[in-house]
C-alpha cells in the first residue's frame, strides 16, 4: 500500500517507506547482505500481530574491535520507525563509504519492533523505550504531579470514543504553560502502567539485549557518533537535532553544533522538546563511560502536539480496552501522525536523513582520515 500523495510514479513512498515492520525487515536484511555488511539479529520473545517473530537488526560494517564508531539506530517508538527505516534502506542502497582503519558503522533496524508492527508507540508492556534507560541510581519509580492530575483526562479505562478531546483539552491549556504541560506529559512517567510515556518498571528485554551487544561491541571505543531517529515534534517536514542538555556534555554540543548548525537543540523545556528521563544515550554513556560520545536525536516534525496526543490517547484506549488489533481507525490515525503520507513530509526526510548521516560519518571517522588511515 502506498501513501504518497500527488505523486506519479515510483517514489519514496514506494522505494523506501515499507507498509509494515515485515516488509522493512526483509528489506534491510537484503540490502545489508548486499552492502557485505555483519547481520547479528536479537530476537525477543513478543510477537506480531500474525504471530511472526520480532528481532532488532543490527548491521555491522567494518572491524570487529574499531577505535571509532558511527551508529544510527530507527524504531526505539515502534510507530516512528518508517522514517528512520527508509533512511536506513536509502542509505544501504546508495553504498555504504569507504571505511577508514579502526572504524565501523552500525545500523540498528527498528529498537522497537513490537510497536512498529503493531502501530504502537510503545512496547509489549506498554514501555516507552525512550524512558526506560534510566541510569544505576535512578528508581523505576514516580509521576509528576501535574501528570497525576491529568491521569484521567490522559488515560480514560474505557475504549476510544468520541468524547469531546479538545474541548476537554481546553482547560489544562488555560490551567498550565505550555512547557509545563509538554514537560509533565511527556517527560516519563512510572506510575500507571497503562498510562501513556510509562517508563516501566525494569530494564526491557529490548533494550537489554540491546545494551549487552553494545557493551560487548563497544567498550573502550575512542569515539561514538551515535544519531536516534524520531517523528513526531516540530515543524511538519522540519527537523532537528536533539541532544542531552546536562552541563558535562557542553564541550561536546558545541562540536555538534559545529558539525550540523543551527538545527542542534537541548533536550530541555526551552525548544520543542522536554527533558527526558531514561534516554537511549545513557545506554551509551554506560557500555563505554570513558567515551567520548556524540548523540543526538533527530527528529521530524509532523502534526500539532494537540492531534499527536488525541491519536496516542485514542490508540492506548484501544490497545488496552477494545481488540488491539491493527485495522482500527484508531491505528491508521496513529501511524498517520508519526508517519505522514504527504509525498513532500517523505521526500525531506530522505533528503535530511542522509545529509545527517554523511556529516555524523565525517564527525566520527575525522582523526582516522586526518592521520591518512585507509
Amino acid at each position: 500500500m502506498s501513501y504518497a500523495k500527488n505523486s506519479n510514479g515510483p517514489s519514496a513512498s514506494t522505494t523506501f517507506f515499507s507498509p509494515d515492520y515485515v516488509s522493512a525487515r526483509a528489506q534491510f536484511r537484503e540490502k545489508v547482505k548486499a552492502a557485505g555488511g555483519r547481520l547479528e539479529p536479537l530476537e525477543l520473545g513478543a510477537k506480531g500481530p500474525n504471530g511472526e517473530s520480532l528481532t532488532i537488526d543490527i548491521a555491522w560494517f567494518g572491524p570487529e574491535k574499531p577505535r571509532r564508531v558511527f551508529v544510527h539506530s530507527s524504531g526505539l517508538h515502534g510507530v516512528e520507525a518508517f522514517a528512520g527505516s527508509a533512511i536506513q534502506l536509502q542509505w544501504l542502497k546508495q553504498g555504504i563509504p569507504p571505511i577508514p582503519e579502526g572504524t565501523a558503522i552500525v545500523l540498528v533496524h527498528v529498537v522497537n519492533p513490537y510497536g512498529m508492527a503493531w502501530l504502537r508507540r510503545f512496547n509489549e508492556n506498554n514501555v516507552d523505550l525512550s524512558r526506560n534507560f534510566l541510569t544505576p541510581d535512578e528508581k523505576f519509580a514516580g509521576a509528576p504531579e501535574t501528570y497525576r492530575k491529568l491521569n484521567g483526562f490522559l488515560n480514560p479505562t474505557t475504549p476510544p470514543s468520541r468524547d469531546l478531546f479538545y474541548l476537554r483539552a481546553a482547560w489544562p491549556l488555560v490551567r498550565y504553560r505550555m512547557a509545563e504541560l509538554r514537560q509533565a506529559i511527556a517527560g516519563g512517567q512510572y506510575a500507571n502502567p497503562k498510562g501513556l510515556f510509562f517508563g516501566g518498571q525494569r530494564l526491557e528485554e529490548g533494550p537489554t539485549k540491546l545494551q549487552g551487544y553494545m557493551a560487548d561491541h563497544l567498550a573502550g571505543v575512542e569515539r561514538i557518533v551515535a544519531i536516534d531517529i524520531h517523528t513526531g515534534l516540530g515543524r511538519f517536514a522540519e527537523d532537528c537535532l536533539l541532544m542531552d542538555a546536562a552541563p558535562e556534555r557542553v564541550d561536546v554540543n558545541h562540536r555538534m553544533r559545529a558539525v550540523f548548525g543551527e538545527r542542534v537543540q537541548l533536550l530541555d523545556s526551552y525548544g520543542v522538546a522536554y527533558e527526558v528521563r531514561g534516554a537511549i544515550y545513557n545506554m551509551y554513556y554506560r557500555v563505554s563511560p570513558t567515551t567520548q560520545v556524540y548523540f543526538a536525536a533527530q527528529e521530524f516534525g509532523t502534526y500539532n502536539p494537540a492531534r499527536i496526543v488525541k491519536a496516542l490517547r485514542a490508540e492506548n484506549r484501544w490497545h488496552h480496552y477494545g481488540a488491539g488489533t491493527t485495522d482500527h481507525p484508531t491505528k491508521t490515525e496513529l501511524q498517520e501522525v508519526f508517519n505522514p503520507g504527504d509525498a513532500r513530509w517523505r521526500r525531506l526526510v530522505l533528503q535530511r536523513g542522509r545529509e545527517v548521516i554523511n556529516q555524523s560519518v565525517e564527525l566520527a571517522f575525522e582523526k582516522s582520515r586526518s592521520s591518512g588511515a585507509s
